[in-house]
């Protein structure tokens, strides 16, 4: 078959519907590139290299993938290459040194992506599915840390980053420098406010990506505590999702509110569906408690509160409207990177991961972009038990908030959970891809 990542002579790639073979000319691929991603998440934060961090791993994931005699490439991951490959004739549209750099830093980030899913799916003997959801809790765990160090030092910013290694034209490029010199927090006073809006955001830039990271991550972390089976498992992730309150009330994210609850109404329905009735009343319960205990924190007093001073729904709404017309003028290849409003302080091309896709790579990265993430949720859709039913919908959450948040960081942890489904899936032989799935640590399941 052929592929969109040339093979080296004498190897083949395959694309398959059950498990590639590992033979003794066929090299075992080791697990440490993508656990130093998971397990790393904060030092590549306070480096200052978290949008660079699946570039730096994907390197040697490309090296140990081209030693292998074959590559196997299951259903749903083509069209992340597709997405990423779309990108490069779009960047002839970009009109300046600084969008250059931008659109250079997403395709990489895009393509290295599609390398490390095409890793996962080859990795099944040493990426076992208790090592990957055990690192994408990791990471939910240091995000809502994050929460809290943005509500105690809302004022910092690191500075002691890879960015004192950029040189100036760079550096003073906003968009860059926000990436490479991460804040803590977004302060913002809007005029009328009477006092300072100290919204969370670290390990993030903005709070929006804060907001859509506990949301999208925190399917996965009930995933992972279910995989488990066990009591510690459980507590550590009740824990954390009453640790998640104080921040999200000052982070007054109304769609970090949303996708929670797009994750935990589409578990509902799929459990109403298949008369899963007892697991239904808890997941309700314990839905009906939180939300009752975010009202009585203040959580909804918040919104309303900033939503005196800041319409964001009625800017958005016009942001919107001005994406899609602009779009129109060139509907192929789009613009390349974010443009001024002609209406608005806010750029065009930054508000909504569907709007900037739409607006950077015109219709067909728009179509390419929506396949790519739909049929690796259609795909996916089957879910068998519990544990990957939670899975499941941390990508129907990230589905859904790509209406309205910028995604490029997040598809980090939606492009892991679904290339362990894909591979689960399409393994033929998986232990957890099964009504009745092995308990993570036990045999079946690796280390």
């Amino acid at each position: 078959m052929s592929s969109l990542l040339p093979p080296p002579a004498g190897s083949s790639f395959r694309a398959t519907r059950g498990s590639e073979p590992v033979g003794a000319d066929t090299p075992a691929l080791p697990a440490w590139p993508v656990l130093v991603l998971l397990w790393g998440y904060p030092a590549f934060w306070a480096l200052g290299l978290l949008p660079f961090a699946p570039v730096i791993v994907a390197i040697p994931m490309l090296g140990f993938l081209t030693l292998r005699r074959s590559v196997t490439v299951v259903p749903g991951l083509i069209p992340w290459f597709g997405f990423a490959v779309w990108m490069i004739p779009a960047a002839l549209m970009v009109d300046q040194l600084g969008r250059l750099t931008g659109v250079g830093i997403r395709f990489s980030q895009y393509l290295a992506l599609a390398i490390m899913m095409l890793y996962i799916v080859n990795a099944r003997r040493a990426l076992s599915p208790r090592r990957l959801l055990n690192g994408l809790t990791f990471i939910w765990v240091f995000v809502i840390v994050g929460g809290y160090l943005g509500m105690m030092f809302p004022d910092v910013r690191l500075t002691f980053t890879v960015g004192l290694l950029l040189p100036d034209f760079l550096a003073s490029n906003d968009y860059i420098a926000d990436l490479v010199f991460p804040s803590l927090a977004e302060v913002q006073t809007p005029p009328g406010a009477e006092e300072p809006f100290q919204r969370p955001s670290a390990p993030f830039a903005y709070t929006n990506g804060w907001g859509a990271a506990i949301a999208v991550l925190t399917p996965m972390a009930v995933a992972t505590a279910i995989g488990h089976r066990s009591a510690r498992a459980v507590w550590l992730v009740a824990a954390g999702l009453v640790a998640i309150i104080p921040p999200a009330v000052a982070s007054s994210n109304r769609g970090m509110f949303l996708g929670l609850g797009i994750g935990v109404v589409y578990v509902m329905l799929r459990l109403l569906l298949r008369a899963r009735w007892l697991a239904l009343i808890c997941v309700a319960a314990l839905a009906g408690a939180a939300a009752l205990l975010l009202t009585w924190s203040g959580f909804l007093d918040e919104i309303a509160a900033r939503q005196e001073v800041v319409d964001t729904t009625q800017g958005r709404s016009g942001l919107y409207a001005e994406t899609f017309e602009r779009t129109l003028t060139s509907p192929i290849l789009g613009y390349g990177a974010p443009r001024p409003s002609f209406r608005s302080e806010i750029w065009i091309g930054t508000q909504g991961a569907i709007w900037s896709v739409m607006f950077c790579f015109g219709f067909v990265g728009l179509a390419l972009y929506a396949f790519m993430l739909l049929s690796g949720a259609l795909r996916t859709a089957g879910a068998p038990n519990l544990s990957t039913l939670w899975l499941h919908a941390s990508v129907v959450v990230a589905c859904g908030l790509s209406l309205f948040y910028g995604m490029d960081r997040h598809l980090v942890f939606v492009g892991v959970a679904l290339a362990l489904m894909l591979r689960e899936r399409y393994s033929g032989e998986s232990s957890y891809w099964t009504p009745s799935p092995v308990p993570f640590g036990r045999r079946g399941h690796g280390r």
